[in-house]
């Protein structure tokens, strides 16, 4: 499920770089590509929330492991989802991708959760890891990504050779 309450707040420095068009074409397309991945993990549960809250209501009566994604992480793909389930398999409570920006950009669960979903989405310099601890909650980490939500993440990714090709187009028109 893609979740934008795990996104970073647009950055008016991205429109400054690409203008607003541009910028508005590449949030469209991180946003097409996160529905594209949701679509792949879980063909018959895709959904996208705006808000935790929403994404436990979608998720109401739904068994087994439930993957909540930021839409803005341009490294989102098949081994990430592989990886968060293979930790879950193995009997992680939460499994967390952390993004540059110390917010995670995946929360895997063994179920849905509300108050876990909602612990689990907020800064790791809030308090996370304390409160994971304090619940005995066992820990799966992802590898680390960057999001594609600011100027100097657009530079950032014009210079990834492994950038996706059809987000460096975007970038790389400026």
């Amino acid at each position: 499920m893609v979740v934008a309450a795990l996104a970073a707040a647009p950055d008016a420095g991205l429109d400054e770089l690409l203008g607003r068009e541009g910028a508005r074409g590449l949030r469209a397309e991180m946003a097409a590509r996160a529905r594209r991945w949701a679509a792949a993990v879980a063909p018959d549960r895709a959904f996208e929330a705006t808000t935790m809250g929403a994404a436990a209501a979608a998720l109401h009566g739904h068994e087994g492991p439930v993957l909540l994604a930021a839409p803005d992480v341009p490294g989102l793909d098949a081994e990430v989802a592989r990886a968060a389930l293979g930790d879950l398999a193995a009997g992680c409570d939460v499994v967390l991708g952390a993004a540059h920006d110390a917010r995670p950009y995946l929360v895997g669960l063994p179920r849905a959760d509300e108050a876990l979903m909602e612990m689990a989405a907020r800064r790791f310099e809030g308090g996370l890891l304390g409160a994971m601890a304090e619940r005995e909650l066992s820990l799966g980490m992802l590898r680390a990504e960057r999001r594609l939500a600011s100027a100097a993440d657009a530079r950032a990714l014009a210079l990834d050779p492994l950038a996706p090709p059809e987000l460096l187009a975007l970038v790389r028109a400026v």
